[in-house]
């Protein structure tokens, strides 16, 4: 276990951690457009400031993903300038701008491992205040209205305009911060940060994101098969198991509508001109009904077609979106057309609309990359938070919103900031 550290920050680094933390704010919590973008565009100055461009010449150097993660971009660019329809290809670059100006900024600047863990159990802070907010209001509707879809899954975090995968994904980040602090840090607010902890845990499990709680799953089960074999800490792994046991058991019983959210595997089969509803998990689901398993399966079906028609290049940015369309008019899926469906896979989205060529320069940048740094320097935070993220992007479409491309092009460089590469 590592001792605590005070680590004192200077000038520069408290207006940079200020800026940050606006910036975490501002994308987290529904704000103005423009003083969002001028929070962004602040905090990106600081990383230009923040060190010479000597120095940023000599980190790119040694960071070779930084020229991965632009050939990405500049890819995607290509892939807009060669659209039939360049104007809408226009309007889909925008939400993956942060894929260009995130590694030119922060990914050219070299913070203190303890400053950066600083910055992120900030986040962990602004994302827990947000989940008590969502809560309570949740809860009072709940008083008022007797509708417990207030406290689950898309209801949870309505007036956020945002949908629980997104949250779910910020809920998991922030387990992982709370968690390496309490196992693996001496702190003083040790015990405020287990109820902080227990409270993400019960999030994550309204928030109801099959994904997302797939994942915390095995990775709370491979970090007990760690903490009970690997460090020999039998009794406090025991302990861990029978509590996240009980809190299990009792936040079903507390909360069961999650449990229809799984309800969807039963049935995968699909005929692509059914037209009957779509389930809810605040009502029984039944064989007649699109879900999430058996519609992710038929539109996945769809993008897989658009890409082997066009495997290198892809169908290009701009005209995505109208040959999805027309792919699911060749198929006669009307319940996609008509509920403006996506392909809800961002890898499938990448590969239909950028070609092989598109999703080997984002899995080698932005993926294998990363990863391998953050193995190399045993940074296992960093390397659950991108496992995570890649995970999370199988079952939507994350770049499509600008959302998601701004925590994707934030995170990634942010997290190998304290390393040379």
């Amino acid at each position: 276990m590592e001792d605590q550290r005070v680590y004192k920050m200077n000038a520069k680094e408290k207006t940079l951690f200020v800026l940050i933390q606006l910036f975490f704010i501002a994308t987290i919590v529904p704000s103005n457009n423009l003083l969002a973008g001028v929070i962004t565009g602040s905090m990106m100055l600081g990383f230009l400031l923040f060190n010479s461009f000597r120095e940023k010449g000599a980190l790119l150097k040694g960071r070779s993903y930084i020229i991965w993660m632009f050939l990405f971009f500049v890819w995607i660019f290509f892939s807009v300038l060669i659209s039939k329809d360049i104007d809408r290809g226009f309007g889909e670059l925008d939400p993956r701008l942060p894929f260009l100006y995130f590694p030119l900024t922060i990914g050219l600047i070299k913070l203190n491992t303890e400053f950066k863990e600083r910055i992120l159990l900030g986040f962990a802070l602004i994302v827990t205040a947000f989940c008590i907010v969502s809560l309570t209001r949740g809860i009072y509707y709940y008083s008022k209205t007797g509708n417990s879809d207030s406290i689950y899954s898309d209801g949870l975090v309505f007036y956020a305009d945002r949908t629980a995968i997104y949250i779910a994904v910020l809920v998991n980040f922030s387990i992982y911060i709370i968690s390496k602090i309490i196992f693996f840090k001496n702190h003083k607010y040790k015990g405020l940060f287990v109820l902080l902890l227990i409270f993400l845990l019960l999030m994550n499990f309204l928030l109801a994101s099959r994904n997302m709680l797939f994942v915390l799953s095995a990775f709370i089960i491979g970090f007990l098969i760690h903490y009970i074999i690997k460090r020999k800490q039998y009794m406090v792994g025991l302990t861990l198991l029978v509590s996240i046991g009980l809190l299990s058991f009792g936040a079903i019983k507390l909360f069961p509508k999650t449990l229809n959210r799984f309800m969807d595997f039963n049935y995968i089969s699909y005929e692509f001109t059914h037209e009957g509803s779509e389930s809810n998990y605040s009502k029984p689901t039944t064989a007649d009904q699109w879900n999430g398993a058996n519609f992710r399966l038929a539109a996945w079906k769809c993008g897989w077609e658009l890409f082997k028609e066009h495997p290198i290049t892809g169908v290009h940015i701009g005209d995505k979106k109208e040959k999805l369309i027309e792919k699911y008019n060749e198929k006669n899926f009307q319940f996609v057309i008509k509920n403006y469906k996506n392909v809800h896979n961002n890898y499938l989205d990448i590969l239909f609309g950028t070609g092989i060529i598109g999703l080997l320069l984002f899995f080698i940048g932005w993926l294998v990359l990363p990863l391998r740094i953050c193995f190399i320097y045993k940074d296992y935070l960093s390397a659950i938070i991108i496992i995570t993220y890649a995970i999370a992007t199988i079952t939507e479409v994350y770049f499509d919103r600008s959302f998601g491309g701004m925590l994707f092009g934030f995170f990634i460089p942010f997290l190998l900031v304290d390393k040379k590469g």
